[in-house]
């Protein structure tokens, strides 16, 4: 009689250890899963925030690249015609325009703001789309960095070669105090280092411009998956 008293006080002890352990064990639990919530709620909020700058970044890099294609279209056309023409008629009314064409080079200057703040702060793991981290990551490591290397190249080859061989024969900026005719310019044109150095200008930036043209395909499949990312919430 006594043992069974015994084994009933001890079964007792037990039970109460047990549900006690169970309550515990399920309150901390409970705090797990909401600390979790919470924190991936306050992760998809950042998340979120990065995202709409980052979107701000893209449409802001779109339109400046529609504009440096268009633009350099035009240049190349404007080279063109000051290293083929025959007739000197057929350039010397707007050679001065031509001119300036040329001694210009493509620029692009990337809004990195989105891409700083999330490589700064180490938020790239919270891009849960596996193929917009992909793309993100490929656009602002490879994809703009080419771009940018091209349009230094264009840059470089501008200032230190086109100009000053152009330098030579006649003002490349507007000088009153240094007139020369158009048809002393077309003349001037006509040399075989000017002309070759023009052709290649023309090639440098017609390949900037593929590279422009590359950068913002890329540009607008990142907008896109982007958008659709911020249409989920």
């Amino acid at each position: 009689m006594e043992g069974e008293k015994i084994k009933q006080f001890f079964k007792s002890v037990l039970e109460k250890y047990i549900s006690e352990v169970l309550v515990i064990f399920i309150g901390i639990s409970i705090s797990f899963f909401f600390d979790e919530w919470r924190e991936n709620r306050q992760d998809r909020e950042t998340m979120k925030k990065h995202l709409a700058v980052l979107r701000a970044n893209l449409v802001q890099d779109t339109t400046q690249l529609t504009f440096m294609i268009n633009f350099g279209n035009g240049i190349v056309r404007n080279i063109d015609k000051l290293a083929y023409f025959r007739q000197d008629s057929e350039i010397t009314d707007s050679i001065d325009m031509y001119i300036d064409n040329a001694a210009s080079y493509l620029v692009f200057k990337p809004n990195l703001i989105a891409y700083e703040e999330i490589k700064q702060s180490a938020h790239t793991n919270l891009i849960e789309n596996d193929s917009l981290k992909t793309l993100f990551l490929y656009h602002y490591t490879s994809t703009i960095q080419n771009c940018l290397e091209w349009c230094e190249v264009d840059e470089t080859h501008t200032m230190t070669q086109l100009i000053p061989e152009m330098t030579i024969y006649f003002p490349v900026v507007a000088d009153s105090l240094n007139k020369v005719s158009s048809f002393e310019k077309a003349t001037a044109l006509k040399g075989k280092k000017l002309r070759n150095l023009l052709l290649a200008n023309s090639t440098y930036k017609k390949v900037t411009i593929q590279f422009l043209n590359i950068t913002k395909k890329s540009t607008q499949a990142l907008l896109k998956k982007v958008d659709e990312e911020l249409a989920k919430d």
